[in-house]
């Protein structure tokens, strides 16, 4: 693991703390069910990170991580139980227990030492000769390179002076030619940035123009052709959660509608971008969708925090906690929300569609 794959694991990891100190409370097997899978997220986050990035997910992850040595017996053994309480967790019918709660911790622990412990250890070399110091004293006495005190005359000055300049024009030329290396390496790192700048860009703008394509697609009533449209770009960009929330709206708005389908692709949407907002208000529509209104206040809560502008967010949190029987605090947040099609929500949602 290279100092940046660890800064960046350590940054995952920091993700989850607050879901860690949550887990001490006690609270409600729905509540217990979405930090467990929400820990999970910043775990995987940070075991993608310790190898320079990665697409394998779950135990697969885990077991490629004990292969190349990050990770030894025991620990993986540690974090194959969090990932099976996290499975267990995603079943909605499943009400997890504080054992589920004690595997959770412990890996997501265990990963934390796993992480700081993978310090850079320096080479005990020497720096300037590259391996075996050199002494500056000859060991067998005065010779005839090194002339006597009482030998010193005019023309051995002149002699140890011309053999000074010998010593210092190397020196001098050999510092001329390590900042012309430092130059010439600090233009090729520039060049290399700005090439990468470029290509970033060039892709982002390209994302960005496909995404725009397929929602015109989906808003026109084209739903077979946008759905091909969200698949391409998930093919293309498979570390972007967008094109996964979508395909969830569309399996959700199918008629019937496939609710399977519509989980499935905001829990990859979650795990690709733990951080992104409208995966975590989509999967609170999801739950209220199915029900399951306590569940959809955790992901609607998360939302509203990352997002204070979304509309949306703050719509339908009001109606999970009318869902709820918490009216007061549900008038509050449709107030904020305005009209919209979470507005007639004093029953359960039934499936159907949402604001884009």
């Amino acid at each position: 693991m290279t100092p940046s794959d660890r800064a960046a694991a350590l940054a995952a990891l920091s993700n989850g703390r607050e879901v860690y100190g949550r887990l001490d409370q006690i609270r409600g097997p729905e509540d217990a069910a979405a930090d467990i899978l929400e820990l999970w997220v910043a775990s995987e986050a940070a075991m993608r990170a310790m190898l320079g990035g990665s697409t394998l997910a779950g135990q697969a992850l885990v077991r490629e991580l004990r292969q190349r040595g990050e990770l030894n017996l025991e620990q993986a053994n540690t974090l194959a139980s969090f990932w099976d309480a996290r499975s267990r967790s995603e079943d909605v019918a499943y009400k997890p227990t504080l054992t589920d709660v004690g595997f959770a911790r412990s890996g997501y622990n265990e990963l934390g030492r796993v992480v700081a412990d993978a310090t850079a250890r320096p080479s005990a070399t020497n720096a300037t000769t590259g391996g075996t110091p050199v002494s500056t004293f000859a060991p067998g006495g005065p010779t005839a390179s090194t002339p006597r005190a009482s030998d010193a005359t005019p023309v051995a000055t002149g002699a140890a002076s011309a053999a000074v300049q010998s010593i210092a024009a190397p020196a001098v030329g050999a510092r001329r030619r390590g900042i012309q290396i430092l130059i010439g390496v600090v233009v090729v790192v520039l060049i290399i940035g700005a090439a990468i700048a470029a290509y970033i860009i060039h892709e982002r703008s390209k994302f960005d123009g496909d995404m725009a394509n397929a929602i015109s697609l989906m808003n026109t009533g084209r739903t077979e052709a946008a759905r091909q449209a969200f698949g391409q770009l998930v093919t293309d960009y498979p570390n972007k959660a967008a094109p996964h929330v979508f395909l969830s709206r569309l399996a959700r708005t199918d008629t019937p509608p496939d609710m399977i389908t519509a989980r499935q692709e905001l829990i990859t949407a979650i795990r690709i971008e733990p951080t992104y907002e409208p995966a975590q208000r989509e999967m609170g529509i999801y739950q209220l969708a199915s029900r399951n209104p306590s569940l959809a206040l955790n992901f609607l809560i998360r939302a509203v925090r990352m997002s204070p502008n979304d509309s949306a967010a703050q719509g339908y949190l009001g109606c999970a906690l009318m869902n709820l029987n918490r009216a007061p605090e549900a008038q509050k947040f449709l107030a904020r929300a305005g009209n919209g099609t979470w507005s007639s929500c004093t029953a359960p949602l039934a499936p159907g569609p949402v604001a884009h």
